[in-house]
């Protein structure tokens, strides 16, 4: 026959509140839920097509803090001589830029440039030699990732979060 846990009005021995808590620290590190949250990066992207396209391709201003992370440049040809790029970040307070040599139809850059409410972003390509052809198409697109203190914040219950991850909501 089992014996009951508690008796009825019978004292609680040391040995037994030892017992309860270690069953409870174990049920408590099993019933731990965590969650994760994603701050998605923002795309900025532009394309200009023309007869012959050079200078300023792109233009952009942060509403927030944050950090454009990557860029991506793609030609509509490659030029022998290359490609200019130079990503120009400016506010009331000065700026700074980085210049890159596109050797190929496509420039993959990452320019971990911390942005700040108001900065401007400024992109322009100019052909190394402008004898050796001319673009007629040019793309370009950055991820800006907003800071963490940016980004909406919304509480859910763990019970919620389970119930949106089951009907994709």
């Amino acid at each position: 026959m089992k014996r009951p846990m508690f008796v009825k009005n019978a004292p609680i021995d040391e040995k037994r509140i030892s017992f309860i808590e270690t069953v409870l620290q174990r049920l408590m590190r099993r019933a731990v839920k965590t969650a994760s949250a994603m701050v998605t990066p923002y795309p900025i992207s532009n394309c200009i097509a023309g007869e012959d396209v050079k200078g300023t391709v792109l233009k952009y201003m942060f509403s927030a803090r944050g950090t454009v992370s990557k860029g991506l440049i793609r030609f509509d040809k490659k030029l022998k001589s290359g490609v200019i790029v130079t990503v120009t970040l400016e506010n009331d307070e000065g700026g700074q830029a980085k210049t890159f040599i596109a050797n190929r139809n496509q420039l993959l850059i990452e320019p971990n440039l911390e942005v700040f409410s108001g900065d401007r972003l400024t992109v322009v390509v100019e052909p190394s030699d402008s004898s050796e052809g001319k673009l007629n198409e040019v793309w370009v697109a950055f991820l800006w990732i907003p800071h963490v203190g940016e980004a909406e914040v919304k509480s859910f219950l763990i019970d919620k979060l389970d119930e949106i991850e089951l009907t994709g909501e």
